[in-house]
C-alpha cells in the first residue's frame, strides 16, 4: 500500500518537515566558501571571537597586530588594562584596551621608539605564545617559542612543524584559535536530535531533556560540512549547536535526512525493522511524534516497541540519519491491533493493554464510515456501534480486531462477545 522512498532531505523537502519559514543563514563570505577553514572562520565570526565586516573575509590577508590583539583578549585573561603610553595608538580613556593587555601580558613588544605598529603583521612564534599561555603554560617553564609549539602540538592545536617566523593570515588564526577553544573546551556545545521548529529557532532533543533554543542573528548554519539555509535543518535532524554568550545558536553542524515510508516494527534485539526488509540501529536522542489518535500526548519508543511486539501493527515514516544509518525521527501510525479487550467510550475504543502487560491502553476513534462486524459462533455479520454498546452494557467481555488509517481512526472494526468467566 505504501511506497519505499529514499530521499536526501534539503531545499524544498525540507520545507516540508519544518512547522515555520526562518530566514537564510547571516553569517558567510564569498571568498571562503568550499575553504576547509569554512566552518572555523564562520563560526568564529558568529560567535563573536573574530570581528569581520562586509562580504568578504580575505582568509590571505595576514593577521594585523591590532587584529591579533583583539582576538587574543577575547580568549584569554593575559595581561591588564591599566594605562599604558603607545606612540601611535590612543590610549586614554581606556581606548585600545586590547593592545594595552597584548603589551602588558608579553604578547606583544612595543619598538624602540614605543610604538605598537597596529596594521603591522604578527608571527607564528607570537600566536603559539598567546595560545599556549591561555592552554595554561607557565611563563616560568620556558621563553622559546619552540616549547610554545610543542606543547600547543600535543594539545593540537599547531603543528609542530609550523613555521614560527611566518605571518600569521586571517585564516591561520581561525583554524588555529577554533582548535585552541575546542582544547580549551571553551565552546557551549549542545549535542542532539531537532524535535520540532519554532518561529525564532528550534527545538532540540539531547540527553538533558528538551532544548528550546532561538538562532543568533548571524548564526551560521552547516550541513555534510557545506553551508545552507535554517530551513534545510528540519525535524528529525541531528545536529550539534554552539551557543554564544547569550544562549543563543551561533553554530550548527548537521547531517542530511533519509526518509523510509512503510510497515516499521521493533526487533527484539532492540533495532527497527522498515517496511521488512532492513534493521536500523536508533539515534540516542531518537524523536517519536505523537500519534495521529492522540495527537497531545507523548509518545515514546518505548511505547512503540512494547505495543509492537502485542499486537500492534505500525506503519509510517523514518528519518535517518545518512552518515551514521541511524533512525533519529519516527513518525508512526496504528495500522492495525489484534484480538485485545476493547471497550467503548462512545464512539471511541479503548484496547486494554494495561491487565496483561502493565503499560497504557491504547484508545483510537472511530472514522464516521467505519465499518462493525460482530462473530457470532462460526458466522461473522455487520452490526452498527449501537449494538456492540448494547452488549458491553449486558456485561458482555468483548475482544476486538481493529483495522486504522494514517488520519489515526478505525476504519473497520471486528468484535467478538463472550460471557463473563464464572466467579471463583
Amino acid at each position: 500500500m505504501y511506497n519505499w522512498r529514499k530521499l536526501a532531505v534539503s531545499g524544498a523537502l525540507a520545507t516540508t518537515l519544518t512547522f515555520s519559514s526562518l530566514s537564510v543563514f547571516a553569517a558567510s563570505f564569498d571568498d571562503v566558501s568550499g575553504l576547509d577553514s569554512e566552518i572555523s572562520i564562520t563560526k568564529l565570526v558568529s560567535l563573536g571571537y573574530i570581528a569581520n565586516k562586509g562580504a568578504n573575509f580575505n582568509p590571505d590577508s595576514n593577521l594585523t597586530r591590532l587584529e591579533f590583539a583583539e582576538i587574543a583578549c577575547r580568549i584569554t585573561t593575559i595581561g591588564s588594562s591599566s594605562v599604558l603610553k603607545i606612540k601611535d595608538l590612543d590610549t586614554s580613556k581606556g581606548k585600545n584596551k586590547a593592545a594595552v593587555r597584548a603589551v602588558r601580558g608579553g604578547l606583544l613588544s612595543l619598538n624602540k621608539k614605543g610604538e605598537f605598529k597596529p596594521k603591522g603583521s604578527v608571527t607564528f612564534a607570537e600566536l603559539s605564545k598567546a595560545l599556549a599561555f591561555g592552554l595554561g603554560f607557565k611563563k616560568t617553564w620556558s621563553n622559546r617559542p619552540i616549547d610554545y609549539l610543542y606543547y600547543l602540538d600535543r594539545k593540537g592545536v599547531l603543528d609542530i612543524d609550523t613555521d614560527l617566523d611566518a605571518a600569521v593570515t586571517r585564516e591561520d588564526v581561525a583554524v588555529a584559535v577554533d582548535k585552541y577553544l575546542t582544547a580549551k573546551q571553551s565552546y557551549t556545545t549542545i549535542t542532539g536530535v531537532v524535535s520540532e521548529l519554532t518561529s525564532t529557532g528550534l527545538v532540540v532533543k539531547s540527553t538533558t531533556g528538551e532544548n528550546n533554543l532561538k538562532y543568533a542573528a548571524n548564526a551560521s548554519i552547516f550541513q555534510d560540512d557545506q553551508q545552507t539555509e535554517k530551513g534545510a535543518v528540519g525535524p528529525g535532524t541531528a545536529v550539534s549547536v554552539t551557543l554564544n554568550s547569550k544562549g543563543q545558536v551561533a553554530y550548527l553542524s548537521s547531517t542530511s535526512l533519509e526518509v523510509f515510508d512503510g510497515a516499521m516494527a521493533y526487533d527484539a534485539s532492540g533495532k527497527l525493522l522498515v517496511k521488512g526488509k532492513t534493521l536500523y540501529n536508533t539515534h540516542s536522542n531518537l524523536v517519536v511524534t505523537p500519534l495521529p489518535s492522540s495527537p497531545d500526548a507523548d509518545f515514546t519508543f518505548k511505547e512503540f516497541a512494547n505495543y509492537g511486539q502485542n499486537g500492534v501493527t505500525f506503519e509510517g515514516t523514518a528519518y535517518s540519519n545518512m552518515a551514521t544509518d541511524e533512525i533519529t525521527m519516527l513518525s508512526p501510525y496504528v495500522t492495525k491491533v489484534t484480538d485485545r479487550p476493547i471497550s467503548l467510550n462512545g464512539t471511541s475504543v479503548t484496547f486494554g493493554f494495561k491487565a496483561d502487560f502493565d503499560f497504557n491502553d491504547l484508545s483510537m476513534p472511530l472514522n464516521d464510515a467505519a465499518v462493525v462486524h460482530l462473530v457470532d459462533g462460526t458466522a461473522t455479520k455487520d452490526v452498527k456501534l449501537a449494538d456492540i454498546d448494547a452488549l458491553q452494557k449486558a456485561g458482555k467481555v468483548l475482544t476486538g480486531t481493529a483495522i486504522a488509517g494514517a488520519d489515526g481512526t478505525i476504519t473497520d472494526l471486528t468484535v467478538k462477545a463472550a460471557d463473563p468467566a464464572p466467579a471463583e
